[in-house]
């Protein structure tokens, strides 16, 4: 199953969006946080299906650009019909609501 054919049902939040309406209680990573997200890197996107509660949904870096980056979800959604762990996730910066850095360990 093609992802265009599952992404017509659901759309991701704008962070930055939410953060400038609500900046108290909806917080964001720091643009320069957000510029070095790498390749490794999950960040966390909130995926709001055509119908129904937004999930919020950790998705492991896979390439990054300018300001387009591409991801696979790190796990299934408890909600979302249609999307599955390993399924490519395009965004762009201005969705990323939270960051875990790849461990970059011995």
């Amino acid at each position: 199953m093609s992802l265009f054919r599952r992404r017509a049902g659901w759309a991701l939040a704008d962070a930055v969006e939410r953060h400038a309406a609500a900046p108290e209680t909806f917080r964001i990573p720091s643009d320069e946080a957000v510029a070095a997200v790498q390749v490794g890197d999950r960040v966390k996107l909130i995926v709001e299906p055509s119908t129904g509660l937004a999930e919020r949904m950790w998705v492991t870096v896979t390439a990054v650009g300018e300001e387009e980056l591409e991801g696979s979800l790190a796990s299934d959604p408890a909600e979302l019909r249609g999307l599955h762990a390993g399924d490519a996730v395009p965004f762009e910066r201005r969705h990323i609501v939270a960051i875990s850095r790849r461990s970059t360990g011995p």
